[in-house]
C-alpha cells in the first residue's frame, strides 16, 4: 500500500478497459511519466477477480463494456470493502452527459478522465488522488493497529476527519481552495446583508506548457502553485480579509473580493501585473501568461449560477494580446447570444437564405473604363436584417461554414459571368476571395481549391479566363508548400491569382517572385490619402516597381477622392477600385457597365461627385 513517504510512482494501478489500445496508450502515458507498476485488463470479471486476490493503490475504470459495465464492477466491490475504507477508482469515459457523471459518483468514482486521453491531464488527475490515498493509507493503518490505546485511535480518527474536511475543501497541488469551497464562501457572501459588493475575477494561466514539456508536470504544477501564492497575497494586500484566492480547476483561478463599492480598477490591474511578473521555475525563468474575466454583483445579478456563468464569458472573449482583461457588461451577453444565432443560421444560409453576390468594379486609371468586377458577398438575416461581413465572415471562418460560403460565391459569380456573356457577348473577369481559413477547411475535409474551381467553371460553363481567384498574404503563407502546389493548379487552369491586401502581411519579395500570381492588389490602408502623404506615396511607388519587375499588374484599392485617383494615375497604377467610381452593385447593374452602348466606360467625375454628394 502507498504511503506519504513513498514516491507516488512506485503506486500499483490496476487500468481496466475492454478496448486493447486504451490500455496500451494509458500505460505508454503512465511508464513514460515514471510508474514502474502498471497491469492492464481488457476482462471485467478477471479485473474484479485480480482486485480481490490483490487490492491495488489505483484503478482506472471504463464505464461501457460489455458483459459487466464499469458501474457494476465499482459495484461488486464497493459490497466487499472493509469498514473505512474506500475503492480508489478515477472513471474513464468518453460519455460527459450529466446522468453518465452522476451514476458513476454514486457508485464511488472520485474523479473522470475524458476519452482521447489528454497525457498532461491523465498523470495529473493521478497524482491527485494519489496522493489522497497515500495520507488514507497512512491514517487507516494507524487506526487499524490494535497496539493503539482507545484514547489514541480515537485522536487519530479526529485527524484523519481534519484532513478529510481539508481535502475536501482544497486543491492538492496549489494548497488554494478548491472549486467547492470557492461556490461555498460565494453563497455566503451573497447571503450576507452586511456584503453590499462582490467583485469576481476569474484568470486563466498560460505559458506553462512549454515548462510541462521540459521539466515534467510536477514543474508544471509548480508554476501553477507559485502564480496562486502571488495572487493570494497580492489581493490580500490590495483587498484585505474579505478576498479569497483559489483554484477553479485545471489552470484557472478564481477570486472574490467583498466590499462596500467594489474594488477599483487600478486594484484590478495591479493583480494583473503581479501575477504576470517572471518565475523562477528549477532552472528556468517563465513569463505567465494570463487572461481575465471581471464581474461585479451590481452589474452581474446576484445569484451564483448566473455570476459564474457570466464571469465565464467574459473569461472566453478577453483576448491574450489585445484584451487580456475584460470587465462583463450586458452586452456582452447580447453580442454572445446574436454571434449563437449567425453561428447557427449561418449552417443554412448557403442554401439562398438571405445571401446575395455584390459586384464592384475595377477602372482602368488611364481610360477610366471598366476591366473587371470583385464579388463581394453580403447577408440580408431574415430576423436580424443586414449583417456586416465583417461579423459573418470570421463567424463562418470560425465555425467552418466559410467551405459552403465559398463554394457558393464561387458558383454565383461565375453563374452571373455566364449571364454577362450571354447577354453581351462580354466575358469581363469576376474575382472571388478565399480566406486563409476557407483554404485550411477545404485542405482539412481533403478537398481542394482547385476541384472547386473546376467543378463550378465546368457547371456554368464559363471559361477560366473569365475568373480571378484573390487570396491574402496569410493564407498563403500559412502553409507555403501547399498553398504553391494549389495555386500552380490553378494556373494550369487558366484562372487569374491576385495577392490581396498586399502591403499589410508578410510582403516578402523572396516569396513574391516563387508565386504563380497575376495581380497584386495594394491594401486601402496604402491608398487611401496617398495625395497628401509624401511617404505613404514613396512606398506605393516601391510596390508599383516591384510589381512592374515581376510583370504582375497592380490594383490599388480603396480609392475615395479624386485626388488620391490623380495622384495613382500620374504615378502609373494601371487599375484601381473605390467608393469614388462605383460602390458594389446588383448584378443587373453591374452587367448594364459593361454592355456595348456603355462602350464600358465608368461614371463621368462630375456624375461620381455628384452621386457622392447624395451619400449613395
Amino acid at each position: 500500500m502507498l504511503t506519504p513517504d513513498q514516491s507516488q510512482t512506485e503506486a500499483r494501478i490496476l487500468i481496466v478497459d475492454d478496448n486493447p489500445m486504451n490500455v496500451e496508450l494509458l500505460t505508454t502515458i503512465l511508464e513514460d511519466a515514471g510508474f514502474q507498476h502498471v497491469r492492464g485488463e481488457t476482462r471485467p470479471q478477471q479485473a474484479v477477480q485480480s482486485w480481490r486476490e490483490d487490492p491495488r493503490d489505483l484503478m482506472l475504470l471504463d464505464i461501457r463494456m460489455p458483459g459487466m459495465d464499469g458501474h457494476q464492477v465499482m459495484e461488486t466491490l464497493n459490497a466487499e470493502l472493509q469498514d473505512g475504507d474506500w475503492l480508489p477508482v478515477i472513471v474513464l469515459t468518453a460519455q460527459i452527459d450529466p446522468d453518465t457523471r452522476q451514476q458513476a459518483l454514486a457508485g464511488g468514482a472520485l474523479d473522470f478522465i475524458t476519452k482521447p486521453f489528454d497525457a498532461s491531464e491523465v498523470v495529473q488527475r493521478i497524482n491527485n488522488l494519489l496522493r489522497v490515498r497515500a495520507l488514507h493509507n497512512a491514517t487507516h493503518n494507524e487506526v487499524q493497529d490494535l497496539s493503539q490505546s482507545l484514547e489514541t485511535q480515537s485522536l487519530t480518527l479526529q485527524r484523519k476527519d481534519r484532513d478529510l474536511e481539508y481535502l475536501a475543501h482544497h486543491d492538492l497541488a496549489t494548497d488554494l481552495p478548491n472549486r467547492a469551497a470557492l461556490l461555498e464562501t460565494l453563497e455566503q457572501w451573497l447571503q450576507d446583508p452586511r456584503i453590499p459588493v462582490i467583485d469576481l475575477v476569474m484568470l486563466r494561466l498560460g505559458g506553462h506548457e512549454p515548462l510541462e514539456r521540459l521539466e515534467g508536470h510536477a514543474a508544471a504544477d509548480l508554476m501553477l502553485r507559485e502564480t496562486g501564492q502571488r495572487l493570494q497575497g497580492c489581493l490580500e494586500t490590495l483587498a484585505g480579509d474579505t478576498a479569497l484566492c483559489g483554484l477553479w480547476g485545471g489552470s484557472t483561478f478564481l477570486l472574490l473580493a467583498a466590499s462596500e463599492h467594489g474594488l477599483p480598477d487600478d486594484t484590478l490591474q495591479a493583480m494583473l501585473e503581479s501575477s504576470t511578473r517572471t518565475l523562477r521555475i528549477g532552472q528556468y525563468e517563465v513569463r505567465p501568461e494570463i487572461v481575465a474575466g471581471h464581474a461585479r454583483t451590481t452589474e452581474a445579478g446576484h445569484d451564483t449560477g448566473e455570476l459564474i456563468r457570466r464571469l465565464m464569458l467574459t473569461l472566453s472573449r478577453a483576448d491574450r494580446r489585445q484584451l487580456p482583461w475584460l470587465t462583463y457588461v450586458p452586452e456582452l451577453e447580447q453580442a454572445a447570444r446574436r454571434r449563437h444565432r449567425l453561428e447557427h443560421d449561418l449552417a443554412d444560409a448557403h442554401n439562398g437564405d438571405g445571401l446575395s453576390l455584390l459586384y464592384q468594379p475595377k477602372i482602368d486609371l488611364a481610360m477610366d473604363s471598366v476591366v473587371s468586377f470583385e464579388a463581394l458577398m453580403r447577408w440580408e438575416h431574415p430576423e436580424l436584417g443586414p449583417v456586416s461581413p465583417g461579423e459573418f465572415i470570421p463567424v463562418a471562418e470560425t465555425t467552418g461554414a466559410i467551405v459552403n460560403l465559398g463554394e457558393w460565391a464561387l458558383h454565383e459569380a461565375l453563374a452571373a459571368t455566364a449571364r454577362w456573356r450571354a447577354a453581351t457577348g462580354e466575358c469581363y473577369p469576376v474575382a472571388v476571395n478565399v480566406s486563409a481559413r476557407q483554404f485550411e477547411a477545404l485542405t482539412a475535409r481533403g478537398h481542394t481549391l482547385t476541384q472547386a474551381v473546376r467543378t463550378a467553371l465546368e457547371h456554368t460553363g464559363t471559361p477560366p479566363g473569365c475568373l480571378e481567384v484573390e487570396i491574402t498574404e496569410t493564407a498563403i503563407m500559412h502553409n507555403l508548400e501547399d498553398a504553391l502546389d494549389e495555386l500552380h493548379a490553378l494556373r494550369d487552369l487558366g484562372v487569374s491569382i491576385a495577392i490581396d491586401d498586399f502591403g499589410t502581411g508578410y510582403s516578402s519579395l523572396a516569396y513574391l517572385r516563387r508565386l504563380p500570381v497575376s495581380t497584386v492588389k495594394v491594401d486601402r490602408a496604402l491608398v487611401d490619402g496617398i495625395a497628401s502623404d509624401p511617404g505613404m506615396r514613396g512606398l506605393f511607388e516601391a510596390i508599383l516597381a516591384v510589381s512592374r519587375g515581376f510583370g504582375l499588374q497592380t490594383v490599388a484599392e480603396g480609392i475615395e477622392t479624386a485626388e488620391d485617383a490623380a495622384l495613382l494615375h500620374e504615378l502609373g497604377c494601371p487599375v484601381g477600385q473605390g467608393f469614388l467610381y462605383h460602390r458594389p452593385l446588383p448584378e443587373a447593374e453591374a452587367c448594364a457597365l459593361i454592355t456595348p452602348a456603355s462602350s464600358h466606360r465608368a461614371r463621368p467625375s462630375e456624375e461620381r461627385s455628384e452621386r457622392n454628394a447624395r451619400g449613395s
